[in-house]
């Protein structure tokens, strides 16, 4: 964010369970500790807490996984397809622009191997490479995930938690018909769009839709106010594949009610449909069939290739 820089060095890095427990409002303030890129600063994969985040060994890898996406909270819900977002960080914890080929995840429990997954790297659009990991989890608790990248053993541990512990909708569940502000009834959000200029999907309320017969696809995200270098681009990437578009209805929601009326945007008050769906991070890309049954959720950051096949899950 370009007035409100927090880094969270719990959402980044080597991923490891915790206990912590970081406000909701700052969580989307922050989004990730990627927002240290945006000033220019490199992100150290080995930050944070002692417990959470320490290398192992004196000797620094070549590369490393960082986790896109939030550790402080429970975030993993069992028995549900989870997709997990990775960047790959060179050796001074910097993500990478580019990732070479595809990488194969072994996800594994207790030392017994679950399953593999084959990840195609995305990079189209971004300005980080990423490797959107799906699976899911047969049940609550400690998860491994390993990688191997140009010769580096890549490791990373995540917390599986039951549904009921998750706050926001998930895929397969009913996407929530939440009263949302429109271009026609604020319901006091200012600004209604932070994007310059502003997008042009605010004049539909989300309660008016879902379920309706046409496929929904809503962006949760603050353009001016998110600090990661994702919000952005994820929006202008939905402008240009849904412009002209009239076999869906397609929503953008801002995070905050009124950020420009807080000197601090820890205090800042959410929108509607982010406070309703108790969201500690941002951006969040929804997509439902026509009968309002989430198809897709993508969290933090997606590019072109992977929107074009998330909106092809709506219809």
């Amino acid at each position: 964010m370009p007035s409100h820089r927090h880094v969270h060095d719990d959402l980044v890095g080597p991923v490891r369970p915790s206990g912590l427990v970081v406000p909701r409002r700052r969580l989307l303030q922050g989004g990730l500790a990627l927002g240290a890129l945006a000033a220019g600063a490199p992100l150290l994969a080995a930050c944070g807490d002692s417990e959470t985040n320490t290398q192992e060994s004196d000797a620094v890898p070549d590369h490393a996984l960082l986790a896109a996406f939030p550790q402080s909270v429970p975030h993993i819900p069992a028995g549900v397809p989870s997709r997990l977002p990775y960047l790959v960080s060179d050796r001074d914890g910097v993500p990478l622009a580019e990732i070479a080929g595809d990488v194969t995840f072994t996800i594994s429990q207790d030392g017994k191997e679950l399953g593999t997954v084959d990840v195609a790297p995305r990079m189209d659009g971004v300005p980080r490479a990423y490797l959107p990991v799906s699976f899911t989890f047969p049940e609550p608790g400690i998860y491994d995930l390993t990688a191997t990248y140009d010769g580096s053993e890549l490791d990373s541990t995540i917390e599986v938690v039951d549904r009921a512990r998750v706050g926001p909708p998930v895929v397969g569940e009913a996407l929530p018909p939440v009263d949302s502000p429109t271009v026609e009834r604020t319901l006091q959000v200012d600004p209604l769009c932070s994007r310059v200029p502003a997008c042009p999907y605010h004049s539909t309320n989300l309660q008016d839709v879902v379920g309706k017969g046409k496929p929904v696809v809503m962006l949760i995200a603050t353009p001016a106010y998110c600090q990661t270098a994702v919000c952005g681009p994820v929006l202008d990437l939905l402008m240009a594949q849904t412009e002209g578009r009239t076999d869906l209805e397609v929503l953008h929601q801002e995070v905050y009610k009124d950020p420009k009326g807080q000197r601090d945007l820890n205090d800042a008050e959410l929108a509607p449909v982010p406070e309703a769906y108790q969201l500690r991070f941002e951006p969040v890309l929804y997509v439902t069939d026509r009968a309002g049954t989430i198809v897709a959720r993508a969290d933090v950051t997606v590019d072109r290739g992977e929107l074009t096949e998330l909106l092809a899950l709506a219809v």
